[in-house]
């Protein structure tokens, strides 16, 4: 059995600022290189978008497991530079020396091949119990089935070409992208700690990993975060649940809940039972997923259904949530294929706003707004990523990223208050020009077409991404305005109107008039557009505090 380990082993793939492909263990995330700042370890490096997510999720449990910083004063000096003439370089206490000592105690738990304990991997599972082997390819979460191949839904496999075999670093990173992700995998086949196709938000650092990796780390005095036991072998499963016999969860009350469990079980929860299969080649070959050449491969996995089934009490730091109310547990937020506008921007980033069921931000996404020093020199964005999934299909990888602003010494509630007539005015045009769009196309009298879902789709998308250049302006505009301005306000929102109404009304020409209708057809056409240019001016006039003629007249 060949071996391999995950804090030892050169197999994440990185890119330097300059653009330098590399495999490093992960205590070289801190790697200065020649110490130019193009050296400096840039970002993950992967040809698949999901592996990217699992290796970034993965490389901040192994810092705040192994490494997390005591307070708030010890995590902002984890964020500065080594000295003001280096910013590129991480401070001695987080060199690639200091990372690899503080890493060495947990070796033993990441052994992805040879004897059990392994990572991720059950301890018990017999080939008995596993039945019939499972090719690896399965072990993708888009992995193309009898459905796929019928309706075309894979993403990043090929339908007559799935892989039939993974190199060490893609197994590792597919074991570790199911077990974080897990959607419904059919009868007892459980879903991640966070529900199937959990969406994730990170805070990311220009051209820093070690710094993107630092900004989403929590420090032991914030609320029930705790540091890693002395022993964990000791505490079978409370972190590392492949040390311990899976809980069979066949019978009701078997639920793996919060209570009881150890913090650090949030970053290495494992629903799925699975055990690698790997083998040595005579003969090298290239990875069928990235192409790098080896002799080493795993074809096979072998899984049994009733793994852990995680139950209450879990809030993942990595995840948003959406509040329920009073009294009920906050659901996580998921991948959607529509992707991730604007209009999710301020839940996100921010949190509460004026929904019935307002949005819980990830905890280390409130942790860097509120804890980072201010006027931090390095801008600061949110990556969103995530499966959509419908029950084990998985429909689209989603993505996209929002600005983390300053607010100038702005209260977040104040400054949502600012901002979210902005966002509330936005969605009430993308609603009236969908409508529209459906009145002109798929409203006549007679049989009446089917309604174009992928069309109506495409017009949100398109609306949003047309006015996202403008939205940040104006927000940016509302930083920089004092607060007693009324004038600038007003200018804000009619210069938010003005874009809203060109927006709607451009792409409603775009889509809906086509020149090659008949005259019925056109009126109909027309009325939709009279209409929605009426509708959107009165009720963004409204949301945005805008008086109208008939307004000021009365």
């Amino acid at each position: 059995m060949p071996s391999f380990n995950l804090l030892t082993q050169d197999w994440i793939p990185v890119r330097r600022v300059d653009g330098t492909r590399l495999r490093i263990p992960p205590w070289r995330i801190t790697d200065p290189g020649d110490g130019s700042p193009g050296q400096a370890i840039a970002d993950i490096d992967t040809p698949r978008p999901d592996f990217k997510g699992a290796l970034l999720e993965l490389l901040i449990g192994f810092v705040q497991t192994a490494l997390p910083p005591t307070d708030n004063r010890k995590w902002r000096l984890g964020l500065s530079a080594n000295t003001t003439n280096e910013p590129h370089l991480a401070p001695p206490d987080y060199a690639p020396a200091a990372l690899k000592t503080a890493f060495a105690p947990l070796t033993p738990f990441f052994n992805l091949f040879g004897d059990r304990p392994r990572f991720l991997q059950d301890l018990t599972l017999t080939e008995a119990e596993a039945k019939e082997p499972s090719p690896i390819a399965a072990l993708l979460m888009d992995s193309p089935g009898e459905n796929a191949t019928k309706f075309n839904s894979d993403f990043f496999i090929k339908r007559d070409q799935p892989p039939d075999r993974l190199c060490p670093a893609c197994a590792a990173a597919a074991l570790h992208a199911l077990q974080t992700y897990a959607p419904s995998g059919g009868a007892g086949h459980r879903v991640s700690l966070r529900g199937g196709g959990p969406l994730t938000t990170l805070v990311m650092l220009d051209d820093s990993l070690w710094k993107t990796v630092w900004a989403n780390v929590l420090p032991l005095d914030a609320a029930n975060v705790e540091a890693l036991p002395a022993n964990p072998a000791a505490l079978p499963g409370a972190v590392f649940p492949w040390l311990a016999v899976t809980r069979d969860s066949t019978a009701k009350g078997s639920e793996v809940h919060r209570e009881g469990m150890h913090f650090l079980h949030h970053y290495w929860a494992m629903p799925r039972r699975i055990v690698l299969d790997a083998e040595t080649d005579e003969t090298p070959s290239a990875c069928p997923v990235c192409g790098q050449p080896g002799n080493v491969f795993v074809r096979q996995y072998r899984t049994k259904n009733y793994g852990n089934n995680y139950g209450k009490g879990w809030q993942h730091p990595l995840t948003p949530y959406r509040d329920q109310g009073p009294g009920k547990e906050a659901l996580t937020i998921k991948g959607e294929s529509e992707g991730r506008a604007y209009n999710q921007w301020l839940g996100f980033v921010y949190g509460a706003t004026d929904d019935k069921k307002p949005v819980i931000p990830a905890r280390v996404v409130t942790h860097y707004r509120t804890g980072s020093p201010p006027g931090q020199e390095t801008p600061a964005r949110l990556r969103t990523f995530g499966w959509d999934m419908d029950n084990m299909k998985a429909r689209n990888w989603c993505e996209g990223e929002y600005p983390i602003l300053d607010l100038k010494g702005r209260e977040a509630k104040r400054f949502i208050g600012e901002v979210a007539p902005l966002v509330k005015a936005a969605e009430e045009a993308c609603n009236n020009l969908r409508k529209a769009v459906h009145e002109a196309l798929f409203s006549e009298k007679g049989p009446k077409p089917k309604p174009d879902a992928t069309l109506l789709a495409l017009v949100e998308t398109r609306f949003w991404a047309e006015t996202e250049t403008a939205f940040y302006t104006s927000v940016r505009s509302i930083l920089e305005a004092s607060d007693d301005d009324e004038e600038a306000r007003l200018g804000i929102a009619l210069g938010w109107r003005r874009t809203l109404l060109d927006a709607v009304g451009a792409i409603f020409a775009a889509v809906a008039e086509d020149g090659g209708t008949t005259p019925r057809k056109t009126r109909q056409i027309y009325a939709a557009l009279n209409r929605m240019r009426g509708y959107t001016f009165g009720s963004c006039s409204k949301i945005l505090g805008i008086a109208t003629q008939k307004e000021a007249k009365s």
